[in-house]
């Protein structure tokens, strides 16, 4: 056989059956196989597999045993006289095989190669031509250097930044996203090493390769998609410590026979100092607005205390304003995503309400000058919270847009039945869409269709821009990904089958409602308001109760539910249980009372209709009305 493509997978079920699709087109006319080693995967891949892929040979380990040991249980197996090692997050254009195979059989001495890799949002992926991480090299990325000076010979070498981007070349190390390696090659140098878990495999078997004698080649005329990190999240601190543990390894094995205690120090010290960074990031990142509000709350205060005529405040007042603001703005959702204009209303007027609060008890409700001031700065303050949002959606810092999600503007490029299913698909998943356009297949597929679809996302506002794979071909998707990646509309590919989209970050279908809009139960402000709900309700009820348990059943099962609910283990209402194929629906405490003490008939359907509309839009009144409704059941199991 001449390839076998080996996939190893963990809990990304979607992105690896969109995966194996684009395997199967570009296998078409080639000799080979098709490998899936799933490392013990809860999302149901493995089935996925067996179902729909019969002819993939899949491995299903009972334990995760990490990826280097993974990819050799297939190559072990493999007769081909190529592997290709591939992520499940990836897409392959149709021609990617037969162009890479023509490459490989016309150099012999090119032991392993790479491809031109972009992300989902058809960016070029540096890591798809690297430098080996020498000492220096490492140093270099570290301190940031690297970054500074991309394209410099010395500096850049980490990602070969001096070398063209779309011209073939001789490189150091491979990318263990898409590795083509010659069968021939492994059995001299060997296989992965599996003392990496995870990352580090793919540098030191490149490194083998090259010291063996072969040549590593970098190949842009064949191009995938890398949604890069989809499994695992590269933002967080385990990353960090993951990597650069694989790079302590790969040094150890390598270089420190020669600096041992600088490397070592080097290593040790690049760890900590990039887990600090994470750790500082993602604070920052979650924090961007308190924090801008906390400056301007204080340099308002004190502007206060320079003009007024008032006794100067102290220290210990305005740390008591800070907080009272930061406590009022987030109790309404003004630190929610996506940004709200009216939230910040709220918290102003929440926060002038617990200032005259504090005055009345303090005795100062007469105090015309002190209010007059207060006032004021309470409008001072809008004004500058509005201005900081403002600005961070016209910076389109992330996170941090204004614009509602259920009022996306969506391009749908595919035949009219396709497009049709993939904007209905996208209405549930956002509730709802604001202007909906179509492109036909045939203008997608035509030679200045980037031209055409650049002048409809200016004309239109386009947000999102859907692909309908049935339609278009992979190869052409991932064209027009890389034409329009200036556009920064996000990019997303319906699949097939009419299951489920994919995004950079999402995959959207009734069956992984992951990215919902505001509306809904599982956002940070349907959580709080549920939250407030279920005590408020509990509160109420409890105070009435003399008068109301003589209306409901089981009363001692009546106080035992709300003290339940008062300590967070139940909710007064919940999910109802479906025959139903089960959605992934926002996790919510059992409820005292169900949605299917609404829907009628109470059909398993009925009932998972009435599942979804509450997950979609929740409201306090909507538990309101139930409980009101079916008091005499407040006190069932």
């Amino acid at each position: 056989m001449k390839l076998s493509v080996i996939i190893v997978n963990y809990n990304v079920r979607a992105y690896l059956e969109q995966c194996l699709r684009t395997v199967q087109k570009a296998m078409e006319g080639i000799d080979g196989d098709v490998f899936v080693v799933d490392n013990l995967s809860t999302d149901g891949s493995v089935e996925m597999v067996r179902e729909k892929f019969p002819q993939v040979k899949l491995i299903a380990n009972a334990v995760n045993v990490g990826f280097s040991r993974a990819n050799n249980q297939a190559i072990r197996e493999s007769a081909s006289e190529y592997v290709l090692l591939l992520n499940p997050d990836t897409v392959v254009g149709e021609d990617v095989f037969h162009k890479v195979l023509e490459f490989l059989d016309a150099h012999p001495k090119a032991g392993g190669l790479g491809v031109k890799m972009i992300d989902g949002r058809g960016r070029f992926l540096p890591e798809s031509k690297r430098g080996l991480p020498t000492p220096a090299v490492a140093f270099y990325k570290i301190i940031g250097l690297t970054r500074l000076f991309p394209r410099s010979r010395v500096f850049g070498r980490y990602h070969l930044g001096h070398l063209p981007e779309n011209a073939a070349a001789r490189i150091e190390i491979l990318s263990g996203a898409c590795m083509f390696l010659r069968k021939k090659t492994l059995d001299e140098v060997g296989l992965l090493d599996e003392s990496f878990f995870m990352y580090g495999e793919d540098i030191d078997l490149s490194y083998r390769i090259t010291l063996g004698g072969y040549e590593n080649w970098y190949l842009p005329e064949a191009r995938i998609i890398h949604y890069k990190g989809e499994s695992t999240k590269k933002s967080s601190v385990n990353y960090v410590f993951v990597f650069y543990n694989a790079m302590a390894i790969f040094a150890k094995k390598h270089f420190t026979h020669r600096r041992n205690d600088l490397l070592s120090l080097l290593i040790t010290g690049s760890i900590y100092l990039s887990a600090a960074g994470a750790i500082v990031a993602r604070f920052l990142r979650r924090a961007l607005l308190p924090l801008i509000d906390t400056v301007l709350c204080v340099a308002l205060l004190m502007l206060w205390w320079e003009v007024s005529p008032q006794p100067a405040l102290s220290a210990q007042r305005v740390a008591w304003w800070a907080l009272g603001m930061l406590a009022s703005f987030a109790l309404f959702g003004a630190y929610d995503r996506p940004v709200r204009l009216l939230k910040l209303l709220k918290g102003v007027l929440a926060f002038g309400l617990l200032l005259l609060v504090g005055n009345l008890l303090a005795g100062h409700a007469d105090a015309g000058p002190v209010w007059r001031t207060v006032s004021a700065m309470l409008g001072a303050l809008l004004v500058a919270g509005l201005t900081a949002r403002i600005a961070l959606h016209l910076l389109r810092v992330k996170g941090y847009g204004l614009r509602d999600r259920e009022r996306q503007r969506v391009l749908a490029v595919g035949s009219e039945s396709e497009a049709r299913e993939a904007l209905a698909l996208l209405w549930q998943t956002h509730f709802g869409l604001g202007r909906q356009e179509r492109l036909s297949a045939e203008e997608g597929m035509a030679e200045d269709a980037p031209v055409r679809i650049r002048r409809m996302i200016r004309r239109h506002g386009i947000d999102e821009l859907v692909f309908c794979a049935k339609d278009l071909a992979w190869g052409r998707i991932i064209f027009l990904l890389e034409e329009l990646r200036r556009t920064r509309v996000m990019f997303k590919i319906a699949q097939p089958g009419r299951e489920f989209i994919i995004g950079p970050n999402s995959i959207e279908s009734l069956q992984d409602m992951d990215f919902l809009d505001e509306h809904t139960v599982s956002s940070s402000e349907g959580r709080r308001t549920k939250r407030i709900a279920d005590l408020s309700l509990s509160a109420g009820l409890l105070l009435l109760s003399p008068i109301l348990i003589w209306f409901i059943q089981r009363k001692s099962g009546f106080f035992a539910n709300a003290w339940q609910v008062l300590v967070g283990k139940r909710t007064w209402v919940g999910y109802a249980s479906s025959e139903e194929r089960p959605l992934k629906l926002p996790v919510l405490r059992r409820g005292v009372l169900t949605q299917a003490d609404l829907a009628s008939p109470a059909t398993g359907l009925a009932l998972q209709r009435a599942n979804v509309d509450y997950a979609k839009d929740y409201g306090t009144w909507r538990d309101v009305r139930l409980v009101l409704a079916r008091l005499r059941s407040l006190g069932r199991d």
